[in-house]
């Protein structure tokens, strides 16, 4: 089992690198590090425990929820649901902590433990790495008093959506109409129940509208398309464990997380305009570059994080005046609102701005350029693979090429099949994704493997409708 570079959560190959025994005794130790069963006292705990879509996700929850059984906890199961919902409900339930299971977006196989303290925010940094120490130790947490498991009653998941509306401002949606993709999304089953409560007309694309399997997340083309087709006023489509949004124009473009921190600002700072504080808005230094110049010109303060959300989450609580804080992967949180980003919650939140302003989506994002699209798809011959210790690493190293874009744009790697990997590469000079677009399909030809650990690739050509064997390298080459 292996942490994050950012130190944000465990992840692993199912049945490789992490396994249900290992996540059973990071539960364990995550349960002890968070305060759980007193010996004591013999208090049992509450246990919030939910999950993404992923294939391993119902087999990953038994072993979880067994284990802090197992130390005592009673556990409140919430099934499918986003990330942000467990971190909402593990701090209104006064849970001791909550569990999100999460898979990877590269690798089926890939799946993944996030944890949160009973106040909503994730563990991350030394504390997760505590955890981790102890979960190589092999630590458990046994009792004589043992837990129970109960699924969580219409009445506790009514109290995300009640947030989820709460963070609307009450303003009616009535005259907006939204396309959505949340195909393979942990916020499919609550997308349809907020938006239509706030009085919207949503329409959802099916598979038959986009490439099979592939969610306007990963290719943000078919989402566009399909705003227009529906003559929608916007689009939106959620990541697979549903803490960010992509947001589709009618005119074709599209926002992500520093695009839609600039939407959010310029709402944001004209509120502020009549006040004495200095709205302050927290920057992962992943995106300080293409937003600090933005955030001086409204009139904010930036403070830069180094580090992904979840720091961005320690750090904005020792400020008053943030109204946002902001990374580039994860998204966006709003503090009074989530401790966590929630794609769902960014939704709301802007349609919320588009009724405040009495403005449409293009109008608040007009000074947001086209991007320029580039894909390309990389066929894996017979017999020849990609590492699973080098998949995460290797997804990682095609979004930092994302620096080469100028601060725009966006690097996005899937699989539509098992024999391809596609790339996509979206920004606003066409030289920088042509040169983006050949580094990120030249990192995956480079990590190519057959079974004798040499690496192996052929550019395929049009006439490639299955994968041939190709030759092995001859030896010293």
């Amino acid at each position: 089992m292996k942490i994050k570079k950012d130190r944000s959560a465990f992840y692993g190959i199912l049945g490789e690198t992490i396994d249900i025994y290992q996540a059973e005794h990071a539960v364990s130790a995550a349960f002890a590090k968070l305060g759980g069963y007193s010996s004591a006292t013999r208090d049992r705990c509450k246990v919030v425990v939910g999950h993404d879509d992923s294939p391993a996700a119902d087999m990953m929850t038994s072993a979880v929820c067994a284990a802090l059984c197992a130390s005592g906890a009673d556990v409140i199961t919430l099934g499918l649901v986003p990330s942000g919902a467990v971190s909402c409900l593990t701090s209104i339930c006064e849970a001791t902590m909550g569990v999100m299971i999460t898979g990877g977006s590269f690798d089926s196989n890939m799946s993944g433990l996030k944890f949160y303290q009973k106040d909503g925010r994730q563990v991350t940094g030394e504390l997760l790495q505590a955890i981790h120490d102890a979960t190589d130790a092999g630590a458990t947490v046994g009792c004589k008093q043992l837990g129970r498991i109960q699924p969580a009653d219409r009445a506790t998941i009514g109290m995300y959506q009640r947030n989820l509306v709460d963070a609307s401002g009450y303003t009616m949606f009535e005259s907006i109409k939204i396309a959505v993709d949340c195909k393979g999304s942990a916020s499919a089953p609550f997308v349809r129940t907020v938006l239509e409560q706030l009085g919207a007309t949503v329409s959802f694309m099916t598979e038959k509208d986009g490439l099979p399997g592939v969610s306007g997340f990963e290719n943000p083309s078919a989402l566009i398309d399909y705003v227009r087709d529906t003559e929608s006023d916007i689009g939106f489509a959620f990541s697979a464990d549903g803490e960010m949004c992509i947001v589709a124009l009618p005119d074709g473009r599209f926002l992500e997380s520093e695009r839609l921190a600039e939407v959010f600002g310029k709402v944001y700072g004209k509120a502020y305009n009549n006040e004495e504080v200095t709205p302050v808005i927290m920057v992962s230094d992943n995106c300080h570059i293409a937003l600090a110049p933005y955030i001086k010109s409204m009139g904010a303060e930036a403070k830069t994080v180094t580090g992904d959300y979840s720091y961005l989450a320690e750090e904005y609580a020792g400020y008053d005046s943030v109204i946002m804080a902001v990374d580039r992967f994860n998204g966006v949180i709003f503090p009074r609102r989530s401790c966590v980003p929630d794609g769902l919650m960014t939704a709301v939140m802007l349609l919320s701005c588009m009724n405040r302003m009495g403005m449409s989506i293009g109008e608040l994002a007009s000074e947001v350029p086209k991007l320029i699209r580039s894909a390309t798809t990389v066929i894996i011959p017979a017999g020849a693979f990609i590492p699973v210790l080098r998949t995460t690493d290797l997804e990682e190293e095609i979004r930092v090429l994302r620096s080469y874009l100028s601060g725009d744009g966006r690097v996005l790697m899937y699989r539509p099949e098992a024999n391809k990997v596609e790339i996509i590469v979206e920004g606003i000079k066409a030289h920088q994704v042509t040169n983006v677009t050949e580094r990120a399909e030249k990192l995956v030809r480079d990590n190519l493997r057959v079974p004798d650990g040499t690496s192996v690739y052929r550019r395929p050509t049009s006439d490639d409708s299955q994968p041939k064997q190709t030759e092995q390298p001859a030896a010293g080459e």
